[in-house]
């Protein structure tokens, strides 16, 4: 997408100082079998923390196996070919004081375990064995499980109202960034072991996945562990992703019926990816958004008026593509105004530039984030890992460098091509939202 007309030359006169931004102190080995090991060295902490990342997730599913991802992720807590029960796995784990989890996006699998540093080798060869010796019994009670757990998107009758999901078939028309990572009942009642052991073996091969350790913990002891432990696993290949599919021109309008007491009022704007010249400029109009109390959104609509308890906005970024979302949960006599004064805060933004006291708000707050990640594990992992599985790692200093490249000036021809209203998909979900929807789109 082109923000900026003809070629944009970006300052380097910034007023803004701040002390570097260094990379953290880590180390990498890929095994023979292709399998990334990462370490953070963190002798301070008391525990260490690992997480296997996955290549996988719905972007890389078929269309009739849609959640077939999720439902493995599900599966492989399942036990293990030397401990049946799941119980018993847990509780073999949980002896050794470890906690254990997982989530699956649309383009990663993730699992971590935590544990203390006296039991990192038996409680890591056993969480690798969950990867490398699964059981994938019980399919049928985790089937009903997956089944239940979409009902936290359902209404009483049965209809789809996670307002993502909803927007997602306009931002991504007929491409699996659309779906729900959930799957659908119908792919969910179709997939069998047969096709969960097809995927495991696609997609948990050395080539697609990596290990991170955090902690005190040493590189060559966490090398050693992982090729004790999945260095048998097959190299495999890269897994290859469809690109995104265009957005047809909007604005385009989605209701959901749900009887709560409120409705939940979302704007999506899609945009570019990590490695588009504007995502940060797309970040930096989400700050002036929502980043503290005195952003945007916060001080209009809650501190000085009174209309929200709940007001926000995130920025979703994927290798190649994104999505801005404004939001806000309103009662039914606040719905208009609220609609309206969310359009008068976008237009702000295409109106004209922050002024110097803002930005310079916004970038301090913005590079103590970035110092901040050095503190958080997960955040490190996510970006020097998860990322380079990706081929879109941007280190600190990288991003840094990147943010500092965007000036207050370039942002209202930003604002102006992404907040327009074609590129505009607008969810409301609540008490009639159908015939509510009506009051939305009379407001210009």
């Amino acid at each position: 997408m082109n923000y900026l007309p003809g070629k944009t030359m970006f300052s380097t006169d910034q007023s803004f100082m701040d002390p570097p931004i260094p990379d953290p102190a880590y180390q990498l080995t890929t095994l023979a079998n292709g399998l990334l090991v990462a370490t953070f060295p963190m002798p301070w902490l008391h525990e260490v923390g690992v997480t296997l990342v996955v290549r996988a997730g719905s972007r890389y599913e078929a269309e009739d196996q849609t959640g077939i991802a999720h439902f493995l992720e599900h599966m492989l807590f399942k036990g293990t070919h030397s401990i049946p029960d799941p119980t018993a796995l847990h509780a073999r784990l949980e002896s050794m004081a470890a906690d254990m989890n997982a989530a699956t996006g649309q383009e990663s699998n993730a699992y971590w375990i935590t544990l203390p540093p006296r039991y990192l080798s038996n409680g890591f060869t056993l969480f690798c064995e969950m990867f490398t010796q699964p059981l994938l019994a019980g399919i049928e009670t985790e089937r009903q499980v997956i089944l239940e757990e979409m009902r936290e998107d359902e209404n009483e009758k049965g209809e789809n109202i996670n307002p993502v999901t909803l927007a997602g078939c306009y931002l991504w028309p007929d491409h699996p960034l659309a779906r729900s990572v959930l799957g659908t009942r119908e792919s969910i009642k179709e997939i069998d072991n047969a096709a969960l052991r097809a995927y495991l073996q696609r997609h948990y091969c050395g080539a697609n996945m990596a290990v991170a350790f955090c902690g005190p913990v040493e590189h060559a002891q966490a090398v050693q562990l992982t090729e004790r432990c999945l260095g048998a696993l097959p190299v495999g290949s890269r897994q290859n992703q469809l690109p995104p599919s265009p957005m047809r021109p909007g604005p385009h309008w989605i209701a959901a019926d749900d009887q709560i007491s409120q409705f939940t009022l979302n704007l999506f704007f899609r945009c570019g990816g990590y490695q588009d010249a504007f995502f940060y400029h797309v970040a930096a109009l989400r700050r002036l958004l929502d980043d503290g109390f005195s952003s945007r959104l916060h001080a209009s609509l809650r501190e000085q008026r009174g209309l929200v308890y709940d007001v926000w906005s995130s920025l979703t970024g994927h290798s190649d593509t994104g999505v801005l979302e404004v939001g806000a949960t309103v009662s039914l006599e606040n719905l208009p105004i609220v609609y309206a004064a969310l359009l008068e805060q976008l237009q702000r933004l295409i109106d004209s530039p922050p002024d110097a006291e803002e930005w310079q708000r916004l970038m301090t707050r913005w590079h103590a984030n970035l110092m901040t990640t050095l503190d958080r594990p997960s955040e490190l992992l996510e970006r020097y890992v998860s990322d380079r599985l990706f081929d879109t790692m941007e280190s600190l200093p990288e991003a840094w460098q990147r943010i500092e490249q965007v000036t207050p000036e370039q942002l209202p021809q930003v604002a102006k091509t992404l907040l327009h209203p074609s590129n505009r998909v607008l969810v409301l979900v609540g008490p009639h939202a159908r015939k509510k929807m009506a009051l939305l789109q009379a407001i210009k």
